[in-house]
């Protein structure tokens, strides 16, 4: 059974911590929280002094950091994983990152005779669990299909590398639009003075709770909801403005969560905080 080296136990990669020590599996962990290191060799993990020093030590390493600039820092910065790839190793992004960022980070990896695939990772979809899109070769993602069973519910190769990250910003692009209507809904619902309750407790449309309660606290560790949204659809935008995608929807959601970012507090992460900036328009407040 392969080792196992994990980059980032932040709040998804304390996930995959527990389902990979649940399988009996070796595991390596570097993260430059030492909180976050002391907890999970707790668990049962062993400590790496930088991503080189994983690479040593594991055959596949899972990358599980907040976005390009630290998957970038984390493959060719001091001490970086690509000075010890060899061609025993698989490298593994779970990051959402640009698309640009993977095939470079694949490209790194077939200079040393490594696999590489990008998983970015889901937990929006109304199936249980964590899925996973793929973006690999066939070879790399067949090498992989065994410790992706073991970190998520289920996974799907979407094509060549950079696939599976233009697949994660479109998701991420219907999530951060859905909940920004549902925001827009249930303001205009409060501003004329009407319940907006039944849209859930009479028509179950599964509006997001938050709304309703006015409970924005960030339920991510780290990066948070609300600023992962802001992250993933800009990088969504920088990818559609180097291949002139038209998107005047998702454009304005943007821009609302660009505001949202400026007026929510440190402690409101949950992209919920999004109704805020609907009615900072409105000159309202919760009702």
């Amino acid at each position: 059974m392969q080792d196992v080296g994990l980059i980032g136990v932040g709040y998804i990669g304390k996930l995959f911590l527990d389902e990979l020590i649940d399988a009996d599996r070796t595991v390596t962990v570097f993260d430059i929280n030492e909180e976050q290191v002391a907890a999970a060799t707790e668990k049962g993990a062993t400590e790496a002094a930088s991503p080189a020093e994983v690479g040593r030590t594991a055959d596949i390493i899972i990358m599980a950091v907040p976005g390009t600039p630290e998957v970038e820092a984390t493959m060719s910065g001091p001490d970086g994983l690509v000075d010890a790839l060899e061609e025993r190793h698989l490298v593994i992004d779970v990051t959402t990152t640009l698309p640009e960022t993977s095939i470079a980070c694949e490209e790194m990896c077939d200079e040393r005779g490594a696999h590489f695939i990008e998983a970015p990772i889901t937990g929006g979809s109304p199936r249980e669990g964590y899925h996973m899109m793929v973006g690999g070769t066939e070879a790399s993602y067949a090498s992989a299909e065994d410790v992706l069973d073991v970190i998520c519910a289920d996974h799907a190769r979407i094509g060549n590398t950079g696939d599976g990250t233009i697949f994660k910003l479109a998701l991420q692009m219907r999530y951060a639009g859905h909940h920004a209507i549902d925001a827009e809904i249930v303001e205009f619902c409060r501003d004329n003075d009407v319940d907006p309750s039944p849209l859930n407790e009479f028509l179950e449309m599964g509006v997001w709770e938050n709304y309703f309660t006015g409970d924005f606290s960030q339920d991510i560790e780290g990066l948070g909801g609300l600023a992962i949204w802001h992250k993933d659809i800009g990088y969504a935008h920088q990818v559609a403005t180097e291949h002139d995608t038209a998107l005047p929807l998702n454009s304005i959601v943007h821009e609302a969560y660009k505001a949202t970012t400026r007026r929510a507090s440190d402690d409101e992460g949950h992209a919920a905080a999004l109704i805020k900036y609907w009615q900072c328009l409105n000159n309202s407040s919760q009702r």
